[in-house]
């Protein structure tokens, strides 16, 4: 059941850092697992660590600066901070747009674009994206994506 909230004002009061990893080099990436699901995203830019995570049992996305470096390797019997390797493809790449795709309640999140990588862009959002599998209800979904935009003829 949906609860009341403004979400438009809690997502601009918690997506606010999202422009300040434009025009940053990306560095690092680990992922917080709590089994089986994915937690929280940490993304390290040369101005710092942000974290990227599912808000209100992550109908929407929220990214935030932090002070410290996650600690890897385990942080209970079921919850682990470790690489996500398929985004290494993005590491050393400089960011040139970081933007808000979709809405809370429907698979709001972020997409980021990379210097000289037009067909693929780092994907996060929250778990509830119109479908979403079965007792997932407090993660975030992953992806790349990977896009077209040349004809080839047939």
């Amino acid at each position: 059941m949906k609860m009341e909230y403004n979400y438009p004002k809690l997502i601009l009061e918690r997506c606010k850092e999202l422009k300040h990893i434009e025009g940053q080099v990306l560095e690092a990436v680990l992922i917080n697992v709590v089994e089986p699901e994915y937690n929280v995203l940490y993304l390290k830019f040369t101005n710092g660590w942000f974290q990227v995570s599912g808000e209100i049992g992550s109908e929407f996305i929220s990214i935030s600066k932090i002070d410290e470096d996650p600690i890897i390797g385990a942080t209970s019997n079921s919850s682990w901070v470790g690489e996500y390797e398929p985004y290494n493809i993005f590491i050393n790449k400089k960011v040139i747009s970081a933007r808000h795709i979709g809405e809370a309640w429907n698979g709001h999140g972020f997409e980021i674009s990379f210097e000289n990588m037009p067909n693929q862009t780092l994907l996060v959002q929250s778990i509830y994206t119109g479908t979403e599998p079965k007792d997932f209800g407090d993660c975030i979904r992953l992806g790349i994506g990977q896009y077209s935009y040349e004809a080839k003829k047939i």
